[in-house]
């Protein structure tokens, strides 16, 4: 199929979500830097057409799964609508961290799932999924695996049907246990084993010699650690005295000090007790804050009093508008309701007997001829009489309990339940209201109470004055008392912490000949630390060292013997190397002889390849050739490997020979090619001649590039290419 990208809707995937690009035939770039999410957009791509491979990997960077999975999510979305051969589809794929992947793909014009259990890939592009990556998804140009067996094989069924194992399975399969006996391709065989025996050998040897240099490492250690112990006590000894003198200079410091504080706080006492002179009481802080907070509690609990006696006055409104509007009491309701149902069932029990008596009259007088039955007649009219009086008795009722008629009797008697439950929660309002409005009077003379008391303390309370105007203003008076008593406790206390167990007269003695110190305490004292502490470390260290020394002497061996066994193994993993590599030269001999039976497709690779390297290289190479290995080479007159190519060269005609292999894989139909950061190794100038290649892929392939510089762009735009540039959008 020619399939064509339109757009990719990522919902998430890595570090992309809720990410839009739309792309156009031809060749799209996205230019973007690293770590934007360039190759995840690639990755997403495939992930669509084939999900994750390496599931079952253990390692992260071999399981997709694990590797592409957001962090703050367990869940990978998203679509992919494409065009192929006319027909729009959209290609959806979900896979939770755990749980069942779905994958979808919706034939856009009339909503049908098509291919329904099919791998996208494999279904519009016709290839597995590691021919997908081996020939059209690839980061970095390199040369396609050297002879590529997967690849070669496939392009071979392409060309011809023959088996290309027919005459030499046999021979190749035997060649193979052979070698597979000497060692497998899983690391198994006579010679790994005999290897990692060496190897291990080697790691012996290795250890010993190591060991036997450790020795004589300590040994020299040891002995300069010795020479530095003996300088360290001897700058310990000088520093011992220094810090002595540092002590009897602070004792001289502390003494005039004290001195000092002495007359400081006698002082700041002497000005507190003229400053507080003029007070009652001296605020103290704590009791200040009790009365703030008693004044701001009196002044809620006022409000909130006035508060509830509004909403008590509303009840009270209410509950005597719902007396109001009760027509009757209970009582009376049950006994309207009563004679309604009595009259009601007397009427009919009047009016069945009275209809049986007029049966039975009209039978007789019928029948028997006799005017008897006219009395039958009679009755019946006595009982209908009898049932209108008590049927009368519920209007009568109804007017002596103000209704007027017997409808509205029954209206009545149905609104009085709701009535008297409506007018019995309003009585249970307003009793409970009335309790609040209670309790908050008598909070509010408390606290009124303790205020006045609380004030009164320290200033004669005006009656009717302001309690918050009060309260600051002995917040105000004592400041400055509060003030000058902080500083004389500063003094106290800094007097007391300075004489706490002090010996004054000791204390002199010990400040007798002090003398002022050259250098602070604390610089001495690192020195004394540093020292003390290289002398313990040193010495422990040496102790260690000993230990050490002895132990690596006792482990180190016998390092002869130890060669001998290496050097016996190295001679036998000779021989058997030889063997190994003479399989291996029959094996590829007997393949390489079934190739040249089959290498008429090698001619159809090299003439396509060779059109996209004259593009790719300004017509300087011709003659461009594959062979059935996937090997390159180039020359008219003398043919070369494109391995004598330098870098950037070879990386054009690896470019080449991957245009070309897209052609022939996919039957000459336009596929998407997906080039990440694919450029890196090639220079400006041969990325400029590159690009006729690139326009030449993207007349029949759709070609997208991703990109952390504009390198491409500018190469694109230097040769006059058309080309779309695209972009990571967030969804709208």
């Amino acid at each position: 199929m020619n399939v064509v990208i339109e757009k990719i809707e990522i919902v998430s995937f890595g570090k992309l979500k809720d990410t839009v690009v739309t792309l156009d035939s031809g060749i799209n770039i996205l230019s973007a830097p690293n770590e934007s999410g360039k190759s995840t957009l690639a990755a997403f791509i495939k992930f669509i057409f084939y999900g994750f491979a390496g599931a079952r990997k253990e390692s992260l960077s071999e399981n997709e799964k694990k590797l592409y999975t957001p962090w703050d999510s367990d869940l990978n979305e998203g679509s992919i609508e494409l065009v192929a051969d006319g027909v729009r589809y959209t290609v959806h794929r979900r896979c939770p961290a755990s749980g069942k992947e779905t994958v979808e793909i919706t034939e856009r014009t009339s909503g049908r799932h098509e291919f329904a259990g099919e791998v996208p890939g494999e279904v519009l592009f016709g290839v597995s999924e590691d021919i997908f990556v081996r020939t059209l998804f690839f980061r970095q140009l390199s040369a396609p695996q050297s002879k590529d067996e997967v690849l070669a094989d496939r392009l071979r069924n392409i060309a011809i049907s023959a088996d290309e194992q027919v005459g030499t399975k046999k021979a190749i399969s035997r060649l193979n246990d052979a070698k597979n006996e000497l060692k497998s391709r899983m690391g198994n065989g006579i010679i790994p084993k005999a290897e990692r025996e060496r190897d291990r050998l080697d790691e012996m040897i290795d250890a010993s010699m190591s060991l036997r240099r450790e020795v004589v490492r300590l040994n020299e250690e040891i002995k300069k650690r010795g020479e530095t112990i003996d300088n360290a006590s001897e700058k310990l000894k000088g520093l011992s005295e220094e810090r002595r003198n540092l002590e009897k200079y602070d004792a001289l410091v502390r003494l005039r000090g004290i001195k000092r504080l002495t007359l400081e706080e006698s002082e700041a006492k002497a000005e507190y007790e003229k400053a507080s002179a003029g007070l009652k009481k001296r605020d103290d802080g704590d009791a200040f804050r009790s009365l703030f907070a008693k004044n701001t509690e009196y002044v809620a609990e006022s409000r909130s009093c006035e508060g509830i006696a509004a909403s008590l006055n509303a009840a009270e409104k209410e509950n005597q508008a719902l007396k109001s509007e009760l027509p009757f009491g209970a009582a009376d309701a049950k006994r309207a309701q009563k004679a309604i149902d009595s009259a009601k069932k007397v009427w009919n029990i009047s009016l069945y007997a009275a209809i049986a008596c007029a049966i039975i009259g009209l039978l007789v007088y019928f029948i028997a001829k006799t005017p008897a039955g006219f009395l039958g007649i009679a009755l019946a009219v006595v009982l209908i009489s009898v049932g209108a009086v008590f049927l009368a008795k519920p209007n009568s009722l109804a007017k002596e309990l103000g209704v007027a008629s017997v409808s509205e009797l029954k209206a009545a008697i149905a609104r009085v339940p709701s009535l008297e439950k409506q007018i019995a929660d309003s009585e249970r309002k307003v009793s409970a209201l009335k309790g609040s409005y209670d309790e908050s009077r008598l909070r509010c003379n408390r606290l009124k109470s303790e205020l006045d008391s609380g004030i009164g303390a320290y200033i004669d309370s005006a009656e009717g004055a302001d309690y918050s105007e009060q309260i600051q203003f002995i917040l105000s008076a004592s400041a400055e008392s509060g003030e000058k008593l902080a500083v004389w406790r500063s003094k106290k206390d800094e007097l007391a912490k300075a004489t706490d167990g002090v010996d004054i007269e000791s204390l002199a003695e010990e400040a007798s000949g002090a003398k002022a110190p050259e250098r602070e305490k604390n610089v001495v004292d690192r020195e004394i630390s540093f020292y003390s502490q290289q002398l313990e470390q040193l010495s422990e260290r040496n102790r260690r060292d000993e230990l050490e020394c002895a132990e690596a002497e006792g482990k180190s061996g016998d390092t002869a013997t130890m060669v001998g066994k290496r050097d016996s193994l190295n001679a036998l993993i000779s021989d058997l190397s030889v063997k190994h590599k003479a399989y291996e030269k029959a094996i590829s001999a007997i393949e390489e002889a079934g190739d040249y039976m089959k290498s008429m497709v090698a001619p159809r690779i090299g003439a396509r390849a060779d059109e996209y390297f004259s593009a790719a290289t300004g017509g300087k190479y011709s003659a461009f050739e594959v062979d059935t290995r996937l090997s390159m080479s180039y020359g008219e007159d003398f043919r070369r490997s494109c391995d004598y190519l330098s870098a950037g060269t070879r990386d054009s005609a690896y470019l080449s020979l991957r245009l070309a292999l897209a052609d022939m894989l996919f039957g000459g139909c336009g596929v998407p090619i997906i080039l990440d950061d694919a450029f890196v190794r090639i220079d400006d100038s041969r990325l400029r001649m590159m690009s006729g290649a690139l326009a030449e892929a993207a007349k029949k392939h759709q070609i997208i590039i991703m990109t952390h510089s504009d390198r491409e762009i500018n190469a694109l735009a230097d040769v006059g290419l058309d080309y779309t540039e695209i972009s990571l959008k967030k969804a709208e």
